[in-house]
């Protein structure tokens, strides 16, 4: 008869920290073809989809939303372009004179906005998540 160990040790790997240990769960709601397009990109990756998720969530860039401030700039340039539009319509029936002075004005004003765009995005810095 073979003698029985008298420690409790008991085998297999020795538990996760705290740290490692995935213990919280986050619910998220998607539509049919939304799960559908996960599985497939999950099954294109050869991961299970709760590990395609969870890389696909960490490794995510996460990219800052556009200012106010920048949004009515790109309106404005939006705007002159409409007004550099009618423009070119209005050289069909004046003069060319009139045409020159009023788009070079237009162009300096576009000129500005796209310095101050390029200034202001130039230097912003993108928040890392």
């Amino acid at each position: 008869m073979e003698k029985k160990s008298t420690d409790n040790k008991k085998g297999g790997r020795p538990p996760k920290t705290s740290v490692s240990r995935k213990s919280k769960t986050v619910g998220v709601c998607f539509s049919e073809p939304e799960l559908y397009a996960i599985k497939h990109r999950a099954k294109q990756a050869g991961l299970p989809l709760s590990i395609y998720c969870h890389d696909a969530i960490l490794k995510a860039e996460i990219k800052e939303a556009m200012k106010k401030e920048d949004i009515q700039t790109l309106k404005g340039l939006a705007n002159m372009g409409n007004n550099l539009n009618q423009f070119v319509k209005m050289a069909r029936f004046t003069n060319l004179k009139t045409l020159e002075e009023e788009s070079l004005k237009l162009f300096e004003e576009i000129q500005q906005i796209i310095k101050q765009l390029s200034h202001d995005w130039k230097n912003s810095k993108r928040k890392e998540l």
